[in-house]
């Protein structure tokens, strides 16, 4: 998957949970388990995507 696709997919997530827009953030979780699909040797978004709620260690 391009990096520049990468990038706005999690930007756009960002932005969903910004706005508490729940229904948003599921369709966008899903959108990245079929964008892993189609790119099984890359890095996976949905992992990214969790880590965006995971506390960052010190």
């Amino acid at each position: 998957m391009p990096e520049n696709t990468r990038i706005a997919v999690l930007n756009e997530y960002r932005d969903a949970v910004a706005k508490g827009d729940l229904d948003r953030q599921l369709g966008i979780q899903i959108a990245a388990v079929d964008l892993d699909q189609n790119d099984p040797d890359g890095p996976r978004l949905m992992d990214e995507i969790r880590g965006l709620h995971q506390p960052a260690a010190a």
